[in-house]
């Protein structure tokens, strides 16, 4: 490492993904004695599958200027089968946002700082205990973060299995008339998960998860189809897309290799959400770069809510048919300001 440490192919650290774990994890070295790396395989930051929905902590930690904001809500409305009720806060709790302006957003704010350099269309092949081999150049590094996302390669070469998966699927129409933001239980279809309905500015994202040991992929394509036919939506003119998340943790440091948002596993996997763990996981691995004594406690308050998550997914799934019971329970136990503000705060 000695050799190369001083030539322009060598970084302190090399940052593998310029989605929102990645870019926040350069801001958190920004203006540091640090010389960092951000590979970005495509050609724009900021466009990604995602349903782009937030939560009020995620306005809360980001501090986004307003024009970033498609829409945003102090009631959602929630279906159990036919049943409709709407759940109304006195403060907004709900939000969407386009990616793109997200991660443009984020990009803009390193601009200023010359320790930083983003480099787009950089395809990294090859990955060794000390370089990685980016566009068929060898690239040097002394530290390594994984922030490629559920498929990462980063998590790969650490031989990590991704085991606990969910799996997404959306449908993204010209948006001409939806407008609320609305979550959808059906047992029969989509077993202890959820459709959802998440209105942004240009268009409108209709789609539904689950896990796929629990509901297969393809079992789950025909649920959705039946029940898109059922509420009368007409996808034939939208762009469809499917997407794994990542939700098995294992760790997030490894030596001199660290892992953040999905390629950590710190997903959801009962809510999908992972854009809050990806800010927070990011910035927390950044200031442990930058001193090794820190201690990420943001990151073991993720953990936590993400057991919380887990056992609530746990219960629904053994309960059986009795899922619906618990469903329509809710449901009803929201009308509680109590109730509504707990589970505000543990999936919120």
């Amino acid at each position: 490492m000695n050799n190369v440490s001083g030539t322009k192919n060598f970084y302190d650290v090399i940052i593998v993904g310029a989605g929102p774990a990645g870019l926040n994890c350069a801001q958190a070295l920004a203006n540091s004695n640090l010389k960092v790396l951000v590979v970005e395989k495509n050609k724009e930051i900021g466009p990604k599958i995602c349903a782009g929905g937030l939560t009020g902590k995620d306005l809360a930690y980001l501090n986004l200027p307003e024009e970033l904001i498609d829409f945003k809500y102090k009631e959602i409305a929630l279906h159990v089968n036919r049943t409709k009720s709407i759940i109304t806060n006195d403060d907004y709790f709900a939000y969407t946002i386009n990616r793109k302006k997200l991660g443009q957003w984020q990009l803009a704010k390193l601009k200023s700082f010359s320790n930083i350099i983003v480099k787009t269309e950089a395809l990294v092949s090859q990955i060794e205990k000390e370089y990685l081999v980016i566009n068929g150049e060898k690239v040097f590094y002394k530290i390594l973060v994984g922030a490629d996302g559920s498929a990462s390669l980063v998590r790969k070469f650490l031989n990590l299995k991704s085991e606990d998966l969910g799996i997404a699927i959306q449908y993204l129409l010209p948006n001409t008339k939806y407008r609320d933001f609305e979550v959808f239980f059906k047992d029969q279809f989509f077993s202890a998960w959820y459709a959802w309905i998440f209105p942004h500015q240009d268009f409108v994202s209709i789609g539904c998860g689950a896990k796929p040991q629990v509901l297969s992929s393809d079992k789950l394509q025909r649920n959705f189809q039946l029940w898109l036919k059922e509420n009368n939506i007409d996808v034939s003119s939208a762009q469809y897309q499917a997407f794994p998340i990542n939700c098995d943790y294992q760790g997030h440091k490894f030596e001199n290799i660290y892992l953040i948002g999905d390629a950590a596993g710190l997903a959801s996997i009962f809510t999908g959400e992972g854009i809050y763990q990806a800010l927070v996981s990011g910035e927390e691995v950044g200031r442990m770069i930058l001193d090794e004594k820190y201690k990420a406690q943001k990151i073991n308050n993720l953990l936590s809510i993400k057991r919380k998550h887990k056992k609530i997914l746990f219960l629904l799934i053994k309960a059986g048919r009795f899922k619906t019971v618990l469903f329509y329970l809710g449901q009803f136990l929201f009308k509680n300001n109590w109730f509504k503000k707990k589970v505000i705060e543990i999936l919120g």
